[in-house]
This record gives structure tokens, C-alpha cells and sequence, in this order.
């Protein structure tokens, strides 16, 4: 039998480049894309890049970049060219959104937020357009591989002839591509808060950009929303904080006895039973069981049975005080209940998520608007809801659009009777609104009820910061312009004088109708003026002011006529904290253990949790972009001591989002 020699073809170095040249060439091009605008947004938002950041992002930017590759060179020579340009134009999009998003709110705009938008753009549409003209260099810088793209697009889609199966093979080779990135990122598991740590586990959005890039975080925010944050296994602490705080002492039981504690009765080895088919929420069940509540003490029930004025105030910071210019904010944040180490931290919502930290103890879940995701939810330590148990007349305010981030879904779930404008607040057309003229409209709706429990969202401190943007930094600018600061920190000031006046005016009615004495006044901000640029916000500190933690330093104003003397507290506290603390201060019922936030007046040990995972302690300051603690003493820190910080903070995050997702209170406790 004669065979046939086969022959086989072994194609030259030119045959071998010009099968891939179709798909080599979009690829290599998108990969230069990406690569140049991902570091670009690192330059421009965080002033600098890491080496880690170099090389990751370089790394995470080839799978895209061969997947964009596949489809213009697969789209044959009519096609390709085009989509080209149309996938270049929208990664510059994209990108570039990202970066005047972050310079305007020093977050990342969400995927989530981009269902939104039509709500967004409404009402800041203006404001988005002026920035965009102010901020004309990022854009133009974006816009260059777009012009680059259009001019070169049929020298980088090649005609030369394509196998069939060659635009899967390239993405096979992408999808390797990316699975080489995430076992190398698997093995850098040095330090505390590891890369490899940000990348499987954390949920911190500018750490994810800083290391692997933009479109990397957009693909982990993805699976945060549809899959959750997984919580730390090291579920509880080993070691103990330093416990300070001069009002703290009296708090230690009675040797031989156990203080009571904020707990309520719940079987969660029922539960578990219960729910043995679904395993996140028997490691929920498991986690809450094995937190340490947090003990009743001395202050517990001292204002049960006052009213309760709750606000929150947009913008709001300490450095703005001043006794002859703003004399009644002076008076109220200088007497009462004082936290010397008081911080409100930004969350990736602005506002919106100010809120959600401030008035439900929870830390916000990357991704989404967590107020407006909880409106479905039962919320039963709301106040709205625990104040009308109690027979209290319940409303809240907001001197701005009614719906605007859903707060007309999510305000009445808290239990409130919920008014802004288009819905029985009517104020003068003017932009921001006037926190006095909505002062003066609302007290005289509640004033005269026998208990009242009031919530109050402010809008006057709202950037732009320019009289043209602003009305109320207009109106007043008189009053500051004299003094020592640059155009945007005066206008600021100007702004937050509406914020005065509006609680002047509160103070004077209450004090009127006889209500001031048994009336509590609380106030904090929902972020700091973010709408000034570091440097300007210096200016009001008088010194270089440090990004990282001072930047967030504030005031909480808890203010009670019957307190005669100041009282300090030293301990190390955030906005995450006030709902609690003011739970234990009113006596309610609540389960400290099913929130992340602790009462301030607690013998708990202090805990700031920033969104980057730094944090701060009694004991020291943790840096998560350095992953550095430093200890307030100077001494060498302990390790295991810091391990198991970012441990609890990671805990707090996941599971203030799984409560979140799953709305476990409605689990736990059924539906009233």
C-alpha cells in the first residue's frame, strides 16, 4: 500500500504576523488606550500612581483590550473601522465621566447611579455643564485617542484575510490573560490590607482604582452588586482596645455582676435552624450571634420622653464656626455633649449615603444608592418608626426636590410624614433653596404637638461655591467678604450662613411656644465641603490640611437645655455612630449587635471607619494607601493587633450589606 507524504506548512515570520496583524493591530490599540487614560485619571484624581499601579493596571487592561481587538478586527473591513472609533469614544466616555465625577464628588460614579441619571442630570444638569467648560484639559486629554482613532482607523484595521475561528482564539486569549492577573494578584498577600485582599474580598472602590485600574473596578463593583461583599473569617476580635473617655468611668458593673447591654431577645440558633438552606443567612445568624453588645450605662433614657430635632446638614463643617458670625451654631457645638474626636466620613454617594450612615448606624454598600435600595426593606429601629411606637408625631424635610434619590420612597419606610418641594413645601425658586425659609415654613407645623420627633436634611451649603452658582453664598457674600480667604472658601461661608439663621430661627420658635427646655438638638454633616478643592479647604484650617484622615475631622452638635456643663467625650467616633448613641440616649429598644455603628457613650472602644479601609482607633491611625498603623504613643504597633482592626472594618462593611441584601431585620424580626 503506498502512502502519501504529507506535507506540512511551516509559515514564515511575514504569513504568521499578517493571520493575527487583523486583530493585533485594534488590540495593541486599545490596549494603549485604556493603559494611557487609566493613568491619566490616576494623575488627575490621586496626583500620583504606585508601582503596583503601573503594573496591574497595565496587566487588567490587556483582556479588554484583546476582547475590543476581536470584535473590530472580526467585523471584517466595512465594519471594523468604525466600531473602532465608536469603542474608543466610549471608553473616553466613560473614563472621562469618571475623572470630573471624581474631581466634582470625590467618588466614582456607579453603574447603578447611571440608571439614575435622568434624575441626576435634572437637577444638576447646569452645574454638570460648567464643569465640564471649567474642567476643559482631562476632557480634551480624553478626547485624543478618539481623534487618534478616527484618523488612523483603516491603517489599524488591516484587510488582511482573517480565519474564522481566530476572534475566539483571541478572546480564549484573553480570558488567560485575566486569569494569569488574578493568580498573580492571588499571590501578593503581604501586608495587612494585601492587594490580593482589595481585589477578593474588600469592597473599596479608590483602592481598587489606585491599584488595578478603572475598568477593573467597574468589573469587581459588578460583582459586589450581584453576589455581596464576603466578610473577613476572623469574625471576632482577639485582642482588646485601649479603652479611654473621662465621662466612661462609672460605666464598669458591679463586680459580680453583668451590666445590662442593648440586646434584644433573639434565638439565632432557631434561626439557623430555620434558614439551614440558605447558607449566608445561617453565617449572618452565626456572625450577629457572637457580637459583643454594647452596654446600657449612665447616659441611657437621660432625654426619653424630650422631642427630638434631628438634622442633617449638607456640607456642614466646624471650620465654618465663628462666635460673632455664626453665634448660634457657636452656642449649640460648644455646649452639650461634646466628641472631641468627632469625623464624618464621604461614602460613594455623597449625600444620599450621609444620610443612610447617619440615621440607620449601617455603612453604605458600594455600587448602589443604599437608601433608595432599603425602601422595600423593614426598618424598624428607624426613628420615624420607634418614635411613633412611642406616640410621637414623626415627620422629615428636605428643602429640596421631593423625589431626588428617592427619598419619597425611602423617608416614609423610616416611618416618617415626608415633605419637600413638590410635595407640601413650597419655597422661593432659587438655587440651593433657603434653609431658613424652610425653618420658618416647617416649625409651626409641629411645634404645638405634645411630642414631636423631627428629621431635617439642609440643602443651603450645596456647591457650586460661586455667587453665580450659588444664591445663598449671593445673598450674604456682604458678610464675609472682607475677610482673609479666596473667592470659593468666602462663598462657601456665605452659603452656610442660611444654615445659621435657619437654626436661629429654630431656637427662637421653639423657645416661643415653650418647647426649647424639653426639645434635644442634634446636627452633623453629611460630608465635609468637598465641593472646595484641598486647597481651599486649608485655607479655613490655616494649615496644609492632610487628606487622609484631618480633611473628614468634624463636630456633632448634641445639644439639650438641662446640660448644664459641657460634657467631653475623647473617644474616636464618626457619623456611623450617632444613631446608636442617640438610641441609648432616648431609651429605645434596639439590638446593637445588628448594627455597625456603637453608642459614642459606651464603654465600646472608638472605631472610624473611612471607605478607603483606613481607620482610626484609640490607639492609632491606619493608612490603608500605605498600609501603615501608627500608633498616637509612638510605639511600635502590634500586628495582630491591626490585622484584626481591618478585619472588624471589613466585617462591618460586608455585613451592613448583607443586611442590606437581605433585608435581615424583615428576617429576623418578621414584618410588623
Amino acid at each position: 500500500m503506498a502512502f502519501r507524504p504529507v506535507r506540512i506548512h511551516i509559515p514564515s515570520r511575514e504569513e504568521f504576523w499578517n493571520r493575527w496583524r487583523r486583530l493585533a493591530g485594534p488590540s495593541l490599540f486599545f490596549l494603549a488606550v485604556i493603559y494611557y487614560e487609566e493613568l491619566f485619571l490616576k494623575l488627575y484624581c490621586f496626583h500620583g500612581v504606585s508601582l503596583p499601579g503601573l503594573l496591574f493596571t497595565l496587566l487588567f487592561s490587556a483582556p479588554p483590550a484583546l476582547v475590543l481587538g476581536a470584535l473590530c478586527g472580526g467585523a471584517g473591513r466595512r465594519w471594523g473601522p468604525g466600531l473602532l472609533v465608536g469603542l474608543t469614544a466610549l471608553i473616553s466616555l466613560w473614563m472621562g465621566s469618571q475623572t470630573i465625577y471624581y474631581h466634582l464628588f470625590k467618588t466614582f460614579l456607579t453603574l447603578f447611579s447611571l440608571t439614575k441619571m435622568a434624575m441626576v442630570a435634572g437637577a444638576f444638569g447646569d452645574m454638570a455643564v460648567g464643569e465640564i467648560l471649567l474642567n476643559w484639559f482631562p476632557i480634551l486629554m480624553m478626547a485624543v485617542p478618539v481623534v487618534l482613532a478616527f484618523l488612523f482607523r483603516n491603517r489599524i484595521c488591516s484587510d488582511q484575510p482573517l480565519q474564522r475561528r481566530m476572534p475566539l482564539k483571541w478572546v480564549a486569549l484573553a480570558a488567560a490573560v485575566q486569569l494569569i492577573a488574578m493568580g498573580i494578584v492571588l499571590c501578593c498577600g503581604s501586608g495587612v490590607l494585601s492587594l490580593r485582599y482589595i481585589y477578593y474580598q474588600a469592597a473599596a472602590p479608590v483602592l481598587e482604582v489606585q491599584n488595578f485600574g478603572m475598568l477593573t473596578q467597574t468589573q469587581l463593583e459588578v460583582r459586589r452588586v450581584l453576589f455581596g461583599i464576603q466578610p473577613d473569617d476572623q469574625v471576632l476580635p482577639k485582642q482588646e482596645h485601649r479603652r479611654t473617655g473621662r465621662i466612661l468611668e462609672s460605666q464598669t458593673a458591679v463586680e459580680g455582676t453583668e451590666p445590662e447591654v442593648h440586646a434584644m431577645d433573639i434565638d439565632f440558633e432557631a434561626l439557623k435552624e430555620r434558614d439551614a438552606d440558605v447558607p449566608e443567612l445561617v453565617d449572618m445568624h452565626d456572625y450577629f450571634s457572637k457580637v459583643k453588645p454594647t452596654a446600657k450605662n449612665e447616659w441611657t433614657g437621660r432625654f426619653q420622653g424630650k422631642n427630638l430635632i434631628w438634622i442633617v446638614a449638607e456640607a456642614f463643617s466646624d471650620q465654618m464656626l465663628d462666635p460673632e458670625r455664626t453665634p448660634t451654631l457657636w452656642k449649640l457645638s460648644h455646649e452639650g455633649i461634646i466628641c472631641d474626636n468627632f469625623y464624618t466620613p464621604l461614602w460613594g454617594v455623597s449625600t444620599s449615603d450621609g444620610e443612610y450612615v447617619t440615621t440607620t448606624g449601617l455603612i453604605p454598600k458600594p455600587g448602589v444608592w443604599s437608601y433608595s435600595e432599603s425602601s422595600d426593606n423593614y426598618m424598624p429601629f428607624g426613628f420615624g418608626n420607634q418614635f411613633q411606637k412611642l406616640g410621637y408625631r414623626t415627620l422629615a424635610y428636605h428643602d429640596y426636590l421631593y423625589t431626588y434619590y428617592d427619598r419619597n420612597l425611602s423617608h416614609p419606610n423610616m416611618g416618617y410624614e415626608y415633605y419637600g418641594i413638590g410635595n407640601g413645601l413650597e419655597l422661593e425658586q432659587v438655587q440651593p433653596p433657603s434653609d431658613r425659609e424652610m425653618m420658618e415654613e416647617i416649625v409651626p407645623q409641629f411645634v404645638n404637638e405634645d411630642q414631636f420627633m423631627v428629621y431635617i436634611l439642609t440643602v443651603s451649603g450645596h456647591l457650586n461655591y460661586t455667587r453665580e452658582e450659588n444664591a445663598q453664598a449671593d445673598r450674604h457674600y456682604d458678610e464675609v467678604a472682607d475677610l482673609p480667604y479666596s473667592e470659593p472658601v468666602k462663598c462657601y461661608l456665605a452659603s452656610q450662613m442660611e444654615l445659621e439663621l435657619a437654626m436661629e430661627s429654630l431656637m427662637d420658635q421653639l423657645e416661643a411656644a415653650g418647647k426649647l427646655d424639653d426639645t434635644v438638638i442634634v446636627l452633623s454633616a453629611d460630608h465635609y465641603p468637598y465641593g472646595l478643592t484641598d486647597e481651599e479647604y486649608s485655607e479655613l484650617f490655616g494649615q496644609t490640611v492632610d487628606p487622609v484622615f484631618e480633611i473628614y475631622e468634624n463636630s456633632l452638635i448634641l445639644w439639650s437645655a438641662d446640660l448644664e456643663e459641657p460634657v467631653h467625650v475623647d473617644k474616636y467616633c464618626s457619623s456611623l455612630d450617632v444613631m446608636p448613641t442617640l438610641a441609648n440616649l432616648f431609651g429605645l429598644e434596639y439590638d446593637s449587635r445588628l448594627m455597625a455603628g456603637r453608642d459614642i457613650l459606651s464603654d465600646e472602644p472608638g472605631l472610624v471607619i473611612f471607605s478607603n479601609y483606613s481607620f482610626l482607633t484609640d490607639q492609632g491611625a491606619y493608612d490603608s494607601t500605605t498600609d501603615t498603623f501608627t500608633m498616637f504613643d509612638g510605639s511600635e504597633p502590634d500586628p495582630d493587633y491591626v490585622a484584626e482592626r481591618v478585619a472588624e472594618v471589613q466585617n462591618r462593611v460586608a455585613y451592613s450589606a448583607a443586611i442590606l441584601d437581605w433585608d435581615y431585620y424583615r428576617v429576623v424580626f418578621g414584618s410588623e
